[in-house]
């Protein structure tokens, strides 16, 4: 399988989708952006009956609606040559995977919320991003 185009949508911004847009460019799989711009967009698109779950990041590839960020991002990975092919190296890619979506927590939902202090304060504390992950990767 080898990925060769895809759209992507999700709101302006990096949040959920940047990890899937990471993987597509890093492939070097050329993708169209789909920027849901108001509530309507997203009603208009749920309507479509392309999101399972009614939740964005969405990406069209190889005909299907891919959505929910771990299997996505394995789907596009394996697709571009990216993914490995041994059981162990797998594992190494997946947990580090879920260890960033952990790590970028405070940084997904800081548009929620807008509190600088608080952001800062989670990506600094003992079980953030400079705590608890940072420290175990290697450069």
């Amino acid at each position: 399988m080898a990925l060769t185009a895809a759209t992507v949508t999700y709101w302006r911004g990096r949040g959920r989708c940047e990890p899937l847009r990471v993987v597509l460019a890093c492939g070097g799989v050329r993708f169209v952006g789909n920027y849901l711009e108001k509530k309507a967009d997203m009603d208009a698109l749920k309507a479509s009956g392309k999101l399972q779950y009614d939740q964005v990041p969405l990406v069209e590839a190889d005909g299907l609606n891919l959505v929910q960020g771990t299997p996505t991002a394995v789907y596009l990975a394996q697709g571009c040559g990216l993914w490995p092919e041994m059981p162990k190296e797998q594992y190494i890619c997946g947990h580090i995977l879920a260890a960033t979506q952990d790590a970028r927590g405070p940084l997904v939902s800081f548009p929620f919320h807008l509190d600088e202090q608080r952001c800062l304060e989670e990506l600094q504390s003992p079980k953030g991003l400079l705590g608890r992950f940072a420290p175990r990767w290697e450069a």
